[in-house]
């Protein structure tokens, strides 16, 4: 399942226009090719904000880090802004890149308002990502279905060269 082009280019826009709500690397990933990831090659973005209890009274630290989720024509592009300073105007992060070949299973739970979506590679947990279903479940089963397209290909095109070997 392939995107339109128009469609992912909207939703980077969109994350890029967030200024401060999108932490400067995810930004960075997305603005520009970089060693991580090269823009031709996005099929679908998720970019979940940062939460924390704002109130017009005082302003408090995040309570939940912006992720943000990329699948690509190779694997899945996992970075979670961290919320130790660097300098100044850097705070760190955290990144992940697994390989479609690599994922074992992509699971998501749903219980009322609450989800969670997790990879598993080598029988364990590489990544989750809690998220608000009532903002993110449609997103979140559109990039299930991205995966699982890409895994399906993958191991069709195994299959192929296998059996063509014989």
């Amino acid at each position: 399942m392939i995107k339109e082009k128009k469609s992912i280019d909207k939703k980077v826009t969109e994350i890029l226009e967030k200024g401060y709500e999108a932490h400067y690397m995810l930004r960075r990933v997305l603005q520009d090719d970089t060693l991580f990831l090269e823009n031709k090659d996005i099929i679908d973005v998720i970019f979940i904000q940062r939460e924390s209890m704002d109130s017009l009274e005082f302003e408090s630290e995040p309570n939940s880090p912006a992720r943000l989720l990329i699948a690509t024509n190779y694997g899945i592009l996992f970075m979670e802004e961290g919320f130790k300073e660097i300098t100044d105007n850097y705070l760190g992060y955290k990144l992940k890149r697994i390989y479609y070949d690599k994922i074992d299973s992509v699971e998501i739970d749903i219980c009322m308002l609450k989800g969670k979506f997790k990879i598993l590679t080598g029988g364990k947990e590489n990544f989750v990502v809690d998220f608000n279903t009532t903002d993110y479940f449609k997103q979140f089963e559109e990039f299930i279905k991205i995966i699982h397209d890409n895994i399906m290909e993958r191991k069709q095109g195994f299959f192929t060269n296998f059996v063509k070997s014989k």
